[in-house]
């Protein structure tokens, strides 16, 4: 692969089906062996980490501005609204073939905080971590002596 091509790649946040937000981003001297690549995990249990604990603080802030609401009538809280579980997903593409899947669990949060999450904020540094990570040539592939890639 030359130097100077671009690779399109995709980030797409889902609450189950439903889009959160979908990035498209190009990367230029794609390696290929960065999707079996710690330095990936890395990045993704970051983000998902960030984002985990800002839906934390919103459900803090959601909480605290409604609890005479939520004293009165504890029904606003229900998270099964939906049968089966609800989890919030994170995928990398590459021309469409997915590259990587990362989950977590959405129902531990209050349905008004989950439904409306804005992660715009988180997206730039995210989106340039990423681009980092599949363009770096030296790249961390053993884990514990197990080679992740070929």
């Amino acid at each position: 692969m030359n130097q100077n091509e671009m690779t399109k790649m995709e980030f797409l946040l889902t609450l189950n089906d439903n889009i959160v937000v979908q990035r498209f981003y190009n990367v230029r001297g794609y390696n290929p062996k960065a999707k079996n690549s710690m330095e990936l995990y890395y990045e993704l249990l970051d983000f998902s980490e960030l984002l985990q604990r800002h839906l934390k603080m919103r459900s803090i802030d959601y909480l605290l501005e409604n609890d005479y609401q939520i004293m009165e009538d504890p029904q606003m809280l229900e998270t099964s609204y939906t049968d089966g579980p609800e989890n919030f997903n994170m995928f990398i593409k590459i021309d469409g073939e997915l590259v990587c899947h990362r989950q977590f669990d959405a129902k531990p949060y209050p349905p008004k905080v989950r439904y409306t999450v804005d992660v715009r904020i988180f997206l730039k540094e995210l989106l340039r971590n990423l681009t980092d990570v599949f363009s770096t040539k030296n790249l961390t592939l053993d884990y514990m002596g197990v080679r992740l890639a070929r």
